[in-house]
């Protein structure tokens, strides 16, 4: 006769006990994997980075104004050269370096090029982040002479290395076994997407470049002596517009501690690699930083928290998160740390009209400051 065997209540205690354990098993090694993701895992993966038509003369506008800029082969926009040097250096940095809306012999790259005995080659871009930074140096590094880097950082570098509105965008057209991935190994996923990220800019800024080239280029523009003041009561529609997608963007620039901490985490990793390739090459580091205008610009800063963006007091005076951080990492790699603040606090009218760049007043402070290191 066959055994019958019954099932009570507690063989489907065991029954769920085995899943349990099966389905805790699967979390705990997700979590294990995501971690070490996180926190040990050093990938070696290309960042990428975006550039002008290689060899090509194009277009640069200050209000209004054309004024023709030389691309060289990197896609980089070509510095002056001179004869009779005694040092090379490399600057590298975003549109502020880049000097974004005034002409280029009055960044501070250009001042520093007429002004000292030194060469200046500026390797800066509109829009690039720390990644875009490390990735051109990583290609020009043996095509170019230099003894040191400035690395220019702007105060919402942060914020850029992490999840723009832009990259956000992007990242919602992708598939959906690349959201299935990043489950598992996030780093590891947003590195691979933010290089492609960076291949989509390249392809928008060919198609953008392309509609300004009939542009009539003329070599003798007429430099113009109007400096628009701001009041503080314009209705400054693009700070509002940054208010409607990031109304943390201050926050998410300044205070790395908190609001920014894993943004933070993400580009100190890009900087130590930066670092570490130097050291190999027998090459210094320096660290430039220039502030957000409400690190320095009590008008701005009313403007800013009357839109509505979250503002602490002590950015305006005192150091944020930010500027500690680099202040701390700058001694314990022994490098030479260039604060533009102090230059700062006590000048007005540095930007441009309703904008975030500076002007050419605040280029002369850059070059002024920058020079008095030799």
């Amino acid at each position: 006769m066959k055994k019958v065997i019954k099932y009570g209540n507690g063989n489907r205690f065991n029954k769920a006990a085995v899943i349990g354990l099966i389905a805790l098993m699967g979390f705990t090694s997700v979590s294990a994997l995501r971690w070490f993701d996180q926190n040990w895992f050093q990938y070696d993966l290309p960042y990428g980075y975006f550039h002008y038509p290689p060899n090509r003369t194009i277009p640069f506008f200050r209000s209004g104004e054309v004024e023709p800029g030389k691309i060289g082969k990197f896609g980089i926009r070509e510095s002056s050269s001179k004869g009779n040097i005694s040092c090379h250096f490399i600057l590298l940095g975003d549109s502020q370096t880049f000097g974004s809306g005034i002409f280029w012999e009055d960044t501070f790259s250009e001042i520093l090029n007429r002004e000292t005995k030194c060469q200046w080659t500026n390797v800066s871009m509109p829009g690039f982040t720390l990644e875009n930074e490390f990735a051109v140096f990583q290609k020009i590094q043996k095509e170019i002479p230099f003894e040191e880097v400035f690395l220019v950082v702007y105060g919402n570098d942060i914020y850029e290395t992490g999840d723009t509105p832009d990259y956000l965008h992007f990242l919602g057209r992708q598939k959906w076994y690349i959201h299935f991935m990043s489950l598992f190994v996030p780093e590891y996923t947003r590195l691979v997407l933010k290089k492609l990220y960076f291949d989509s800019v390249q392809v928008r800024m060919d198609v953008e470049i392309q509609k300004f080239a009939h542009t009539e280029l003329k070599q003798n523009k007429k430099k113009s002596n109007n400096v628009e003041v701001e009041l503080g009561d314009e209705l400054f529609p693009s700070f509002s517009t940054l208010y409607s997608i990031s109304p943390n963007y201050f926050k998410e620039s300044l205070n790395v501690n908190s609001e920014a901490n894993q943004n933070f985490k993400r580009w100190k990793r890009v900087f130590r690699r930066f670092h570490m390739d130097l050291i190999q090459n027998k090459k210094k580091l320096n660290l430039v930083y220039i502030p957000l205008d409400v690190e320095f610009d009590p008008i701005r800063f009313q403007v800013y928290k009357k839109i509505g963006f979250p503002m602490d007091e002590r950015w305006l005076e005192g150091d944020s998160e930010f500027v500690l951080a680099l202040q701390t990492m700058a001694k314990e790699f022994g490098m030479k740390f260039i604060d533009m603040r102090s230059s700062f606090r006590n000048q007005k009218q540095l930007l441009q009209k309703e904008d975030i760049h500076f002007n050419e007043k605040a280029n002369r402070l850059m070059a002024d400051r920058i020079k008095d290191m030799f």
